[in-house]
């Protein structure tokens, strides 16, 4: 059966102009994404919105020996959702929220983390058990950042399918701290239909 899925990748205040890791056209690409979904939602059987979640100790933190400023911290304001694109989400009822990076110790950029063939995130392993119901999915991945989190999920979703047939990426709803230039690399490397919706 065909379906389609929508994965938008950490849509987060803190990734957001303004926010504490803030990244270059992250608040227009996501109230475009914002009124794409409000006109297209049916479309999708399931809209999947992943969501950095991190302890205040969390290793990715510089203060804490990582790369990153703090950022995501549960329940935080900057953990939450983009209010504009919540907004339209919270009236749907096909959203599924999909936290990772939720132990202090383990760094997870992509919601598939993937070690020794299996998938270690409990909420990425619900997404594919939902994708394998379907005989015919077609996946658009996009959100923030292009060349970390969406690429890293992007990469882990091709291994663990096998294959880039069905997967696209939302170029004009992905914001990239680079402009976009690993992404669109990765993408056209790995056969993965680049779109502008």
């Amino acid at each position: 059966m065909y379906e389609k899925f929508l994965i938008i990748v950490d849509p987060q205040n803190d990734f957001i102009e303004g926010g504490s890791l803030p990244v270059s056209g992250a608040r227009s690409a996501m109230q475009q994404l914002a009124e794409f979904v409000k006109s297209n939602s049916a479309e999708f059987s399931t809209i999947f919105v992943t969501q950095d979640s991190h302890p205040e100790n969390h290793c990715s933190f510089s203060s804490n020996g990582g790369i990153w400023p703090v950022h995501c911290v549960r329940d935080s304001s900057g953990f939450e959702v983009f209010p504009q694109l919540q907004e339209v989400l919270s009236g749907l009822n096909n959203v599924e929220y999909c936290r990772k990076g939720t132990y202090s110790g383990v760094e997870q950029y992509s919601i598939f983390a993937y070690s020794d063939g299996e998938i270690t995130n409990p909420d990425g392993k619900k997404i594919i058990s939902v994708l394998a119901k379907s005989s015919s999915p077609q996946i658009v991945v996009c959100g923030i950042a292009g060349d970390v989190c969406v690429m890293n999920t992007l990469n882990d979703l091709v291994k663990i399918r096998k294959s880039a047939d069905d997967i696209a990426v939302a170029q004009n709803f992905t914001a990239s701290i680079d402009g976009g230039e690993k992404l669109e690399a990765f993408c056209k490397e790995n056969n993965i239909n680049l779109l502008n919706l």
